[in-house]
């Protein structure tokens, strides 16, 4: 820290004070069913942002790399569980039939390494209606083949409270479907504008008769979104899709 410029430093400051005192939000983006669900709950991915950059402060997701840099992001991803569970217990508050929705948070490669992670989140899963399949966790399928213990651990703690785990950058190669046998994920993320149109049926077919659900991410376009329905692909995400709202 002692070696970076003035404004760097002037930031990590700003940004653990902001950790204090509650100064970052959080936003979502809907995942959608290809096909019709009857009584279905709401998907959703959510994103933090910093409240400086809604005031044109700070270009997106530059706050990332300075809290990597500083080992913070376990900090971030802690309070984007508290703060969300501070969401939902106040929503059923004036709403008690209100369809909790699932809600998926990334996880950080450094969260992956915090023992203490997986029981903190439970304390707020079985306090707040996260429970029964509310909460999810979204991981680099990279990132999660290189930490496999300790993602294996954490869904161990969180699995019986209904959290769910989802991989992102899946490729559908023969190494990617070997490492899912171990991780056992619920969902993957499959981007269409890196897997040609013709593999995503069968990627598709593997998956499902595996158990595993799959979502075509970064629908940019009705055509992108017609491949995933031709395709049978269970979800879809993108700005074509759903924008990212406040939460």
């Amino acid at each position: 820290m002692a070696r970076e410029p003035q404004s760097q430093k002037s930031l990590a400051d700003r940004l653990i004070a902001s950790l204090q005192q509650d100064e970052f939000v959080l936003y979502a983006q809907s995942v959608i069913p290809i096909a019709p669900q009857a009584g279905a709950r709401p998907f959703q991915e959510i994103f933090v942002r910093f409240k400086e950059e809604d005031a044109k402060m700070l270009p997106p997701g530059t706050f990332f790399p300075v809290l990597e840099e500083c080992k913070l992001l376990p900090y971030l991803d802690r309070w984007v569980a508290n703060r969300l569970a501070r969401w939902v217990r106040s929503a059923v508050s004036i709403k008690p039939d209100w369809a909790v929705p699932r809600n998926n948070v990334n996880l950080s490669q450094a969260t992956l390494s915090d023992p203490g992670y997986g029981q903190y989140v439970c304390r707020y899963v079985d306090d707040s209606y996260l429970s029964g399949g509310a909460l999810g966790f979204e991981i680099a399928l990279d990132c999660a083949i290189t930490h496999e213990a300790s993602v294996q651990k954490l869904m161990g703690e969180v699995r019986p409270y209904g959290c769910s785990l989802t991989l992102s950058g899946f490729d559908g190669s023969k190494a990617s479907f070997s490492e899912l046998k171990d991780l056992a994920p619920d969902y993957i993320k499959i981007s269409s504008t890196n897997v040609a149109s013709a593999d995503l049926r069968e990627i598709t077919q593997k998956c499902q008769a595996a158990g595993i659900k799959t979502i075509g991410e970064h629908v940019e376009s009705s055509q992108m979104l017609q491949d995933l329905r031709e395709s049978r692909i269970d979800f879809a995400q993108g700005f074509d899709v759903s924008p990212v709202i406040p939460l």
